[in-house]
């Protein structure tokens, strides 16, 4: 395997065959700012350079800019396709609660069956509890069976984290995610 000018060259013992690059990268590796690693103790290549002008929230924008009815009947019907199977947060390295909240009784958070409900409580109630710490690593969409993009979630908060506190996950060990701080001056302006 080769790339090269924008294609990636598969060649095997009798064929060979060039893709456009694009056509193969998950989406989050195709909305990348750091293509190298932020954080590391050794480096195993060389430093690759950083792409410029990478729109990240495209498809979030476009969401945002839906009704609210509209932005609701999206979710009903990305999610309707959801079989709980869990895949999505066994995945993901974010989650590691001792006991997740949906497997949690007393109290129950989200109810246990396929209720359409049910279903969307659990994806909020996940993606606000990634919030502020998800890098986008895509492990959640890339593990689901059924192909739903859930990261349209998780990007929605990533892009609020950043429009509001200027926050990006995964840039330093020393920094707490943006949801978990608090200031006493902070203005509340989400409440007007």
């Amino acid at each position: 395997m080769t790339e090269a000018d924008g294609n990636i060259t598969v060649t095997s013992v009798s064929d060979e065959k060039t893709i456009p690059r694009d056509q193969v990268l998950q989406g989050n590796c195709a909305i990348c700012i750091h293509h190298s690693p932020v954080i590391y103790d050794e480096l195993a290549a060389e430093l690759v350079e950083e792409p410029k002008n990478v729109d990240r929230h495209e498809s979030i924008r476009k969401i945002e800019a839906m009704s609210p009815d509209d932005r609701w009947r999206f979710f009903d019907d990305l999610l309707s396709s959801c079989t709980r199977c869990y895949a999505c947060r066994n995945a993901c390295p974010l989650c590691y609660c001792p006991t997740c909240f949906v497997d949690e009784s007393r109290p129950q958070w989200v109810g246990k069956g396929m209720d359409p409900v049910d279903i969307r409580a659990y994806h909020f109630l996940r993606a606000f509890h990634c919030a502020g710490r998800c890098t986008d690593c895509g492990a959640c969409e890339a593990a689901c069976p059924i192909g739903i993009p859930v990261r349209l979630l998780t990007q929605k908060l990533e892009k609020d984290c950043f429009d509001q506190f200027k926050w990006t996950a995964g840039l330093s060990p020393d920094q707490r995610p943006a949801l978990d701080t608090h200031t006493p001056n902070d203005p509340n302006d989400f409440i007007k």
